[in-house]
């Protein structure tokens, strides 16, 4: 079994260069704006007000969440069975890097490392992300709808709010098809592909054709009522302590509100998922001050609560990465004879 491996090329490129100076050049202006916009006497006053232990409670939900979503993508992948260390040891792996980096690779190497388990194939898994990208997607829907009753949306939020209900009834119609149309209507389209591409190599032909194949059973648990609940429980799961993260920060600095912290979510989630950034520096802060700023909060104690929460986002995940990468290293080690 054959599993793709990322060209050489695709770090080195042209297009991936620019990429990335574009996300270092967005970052820069977003550090040189907010450094513009605050008082650093009023932003070391917030942080030395800060409440550490709320700060520790958002660390340890924060590790929650792992488990969480490493549960989530095993209920997807069924009737494949992985162990778990290796399913959260990848599952981190690709979160750190689309953090870290603006060339948004995290998915698909994941799904490499997972596809490289025995009984695992790189398409089947990658099926597997895109259905969980689909219920995030469905579930940052649902938050917009909540943020819209709870708090009059602002203008500038306004559009990206509206393409997410665009997106959301695509993607609900992308489920409804993969649970009605019938398998033999999939077996007859691979069918007709198959002599469709006849003047193709036997082996490009074959190759395209397994991970098609591969790549439609992954749709197979649309089909399945039990999985479907699961990844919806866990999805429902993951978001609520996503915005009680959001909250136990804004405690530590004296912000009590709900609302704040359910905004707060939906346009981190929207914001640092669109434009390239190195570690979403600059941008998380700079969209965390524009939120809580609709909430009449000071901009140095919405910076504070951006900083902490930025922290509390990539601290716990680079260190368990890190530990769990060790962990395979030493049982590889040992495995030999």
């Amino acid at each position: 079994m054959s599993t793709p491996s990322l060209p050489n090329r695709s770090w080195r490129s042209p297009r991936s260069i620019a990429w990335l100076a574009l996300g270092i050049t967005l970052s820069a202006i977003g550090v040189v704006l907010i450094a513009r916009a605050i008082e650093p006497e009023r932003l070391a006053r917030a942080l030395a007000g800060m409440e550490g232990g709320w700060v520790g409670v958002a660390i340890i939900i924060t590790l929650a969440t792992y488990f969480a979503r490493e549960r989530r993508w095993l209920v997807l992948l069924r009737p494949l069975a992985f162990h778990h260390t290796a399913v959260l040891r990848a599952l981190l792996t690709g979160q750190l890097l689309n953090l870290l980096l603006p060339i948004r690779m995290g998915d698909v190497v994941r799904s490499i490392l997972v596809g490289r388990e025995p009984g695992g194939s790189f398409a089947r898994v990658f099926g597997s992300v895109l259905i969980e990208k689909a219920w995030d997607w469905l579930a940052l829907c649902m938050l917009v709808f909540i943020v819209a009753w709870a708090a009059p949306l602002p203008d500038w939020f306004l559009t990206p709010a509206r393409s997410i209900g665009l997106l959301a009834a695509l993607i609900l119609s992308v489920f409804l098809a993969a649970a009605i149309i019938p398998e033999r209507w999939i077996s007859r389209g691979l069918i007709r592909l198959e002599r469709a591409l006849a003047g193709l190599p036997a082996g490009w032909r074959s190759f395209t054709l397994n991970n098609l194949q591969r790549l439609l059973d992954s749709l197979t648990v649309l089909r399945r009522r039990d999985t479907m609940m699961g990844a919806a429980v866990w999805t429902a799961l993951i978001w609520g302590l996503s915005v009680v993260i959001n909250y136990t920060v804004q405690r530590a600095f004296g912000i009590d509100s709900w609302a704040a912290a359910v905004m707060l979510l939906a346009v981190l989630m929207i914001g640092i998922a669109l434009p390239p950034s190195i570690a979403a520096l600059g941008v998380f802060e700079g969209l965390t001050m524009l939120t809580l700023g609709i909430f009449e909060i000071p901009l140095e104690t919405a910076l504070a609560i951006g900083l902490v929460l930025h922290l509390v986002a990539v601290a716990p995940l680079i260190s368990s990465t890190a530990v769990l990468w060790l962990l395979s290293g030493r049982q590889r080690q040992v495995s030999r004879p």
